[in-house]
C-alpha cells in the first residue's frame, strides 16, 4: 500500500504507539501498588486494573497471564535500578569516594526507595512462591551491584594505603547497612521517613572505616553574645 492512504496508516499507527506505551506503563505502575497494598499472592489483574483504572479486558491486550504481570512489574523495577543507580555510580568508578557517596545518595533516593517499591522488592523476594521470579530477573543483578561496591572498596583502600582492610568484608558491610535501611523504609510512610538522618547513617559506616575521606555532619555553629 502506497500514497495517501499509507501515509494516514502508518500516522495513526504512530499516534497509537505512545498511548500503548503510556497504557502498559500504567498497568507496571498499578501492579506495583497492589503489590505494596496485596504481597504477589493477593494481588489480582481485578485489583490492578481497579487502581489504574482501567478496564479488566486491556490487560490481555498486554500480558498473557496475572504472572506475566507481575514479572513486568519487577523487570520495571530491576532495569531502574541499574539505570538510576548502578550505571551512573559505575561510571565514577576512578573516584571511589564520589562514587561511593553517590552511591549512598541514589540508593536511598525516594524514588528508587519509596515503600511502595522497597515493599514490593521484598514480597518478592520473602514469598517462597515468587524467589525462584525474582532470582531470574534480579539475580545477576545483585551480583553485578555486589561486585561493583567490591571493585570500588578495593580501589580505595589502594588509594587510601588501608590494606590491613579485607574489601569483601567492607563492601559487605555497606551493602548490609543499605538493606537493613530499606527494611526500614518497608515499614513507614514517606512523610515518617529523614531521608537526610538514613544517608548519613550509611555514611557514618562508610567514615569509620575510611576516617577522613567522607564529609561528617556540620558542626554547629557556636552561639555569640
Amino acid at each position: 500500500m502506497s500514497g495517501p492512504a499509507a501515509t494516514a496508516t502508518a500516522a495513526a499507527a504512530g499516534d497509537e504507539r505512545p498511548g500503548r506505551v503510556r497504557a502498559r506503563q500504567r498497568l507496571i505502575e498499578a501492579c506495583i501498588s497492589a503489590l505494596h497494598l496485596y504481597g504477589p499472592s493477593r494481588t489480582t489483574v481485578s485489583r490492578v486494573v481497579s487502581i489504574a483504572g482501567l478496564s479488566p479486558g486491556i490487560v490481555r491486550f498486554y500480558f498473557n497471564s496475572k504472572a506475566a504481570l507481575l514479572v513486568a512489574a519487577l523487570g520495571f523495577l530491576a532495569d531502574e535500578f541499574e539505570e538510576r543507580v548502578l550505571k551512573p555510580v559505575a561510571a565514577l568508578k576512578h573516584s571511589p569516594v564520589a562514587a561511593l557517596g553517590l552511591l549512598v545518595e541514589l540508593y536511598l533516593d525516594p524514588e528508587i526507595a519509596s515503600p511502595r517499591k522497597v515493599s514490593v522488592w521484598y514480597s518478592f523476594w520473602g514469598e517462597a512462591s515468587s524467589r525462584q521470579e525474582y532470582l531470574d530477573i534480579c539475580g545477576q543483578k545483585d551480583e553485578d551491584f555486589a561486585r561493583l561496591v567490591r571493585e570500588l572498596m578495593e580501589t580505595l583502600i589502594e588509594q587510601t594505603g588501608a590494606r590491613h582492610l579485607d574489601a569483601d568484608g567492607v563492601a559487605l558491610g555497606l551493602i548490609g547497612v543499605l538493606e537493613v535501611l530499606w527494611q526500614g523504609i518497608a515499614f513507614q510512610s514517606e512523610a515518617s521517613l529523614n531521608r537526610r538522618a538514613l544517608v548519613a547513617r550509611a555514611l557514618a559506616y562508610l567514615r569509620s572505616v575510611f576516617p577522613g575521606q567522607f564529609p561528617g555532619p556540620a558542626a554547629p555553629r557556636r552561639r555569640t553574645r
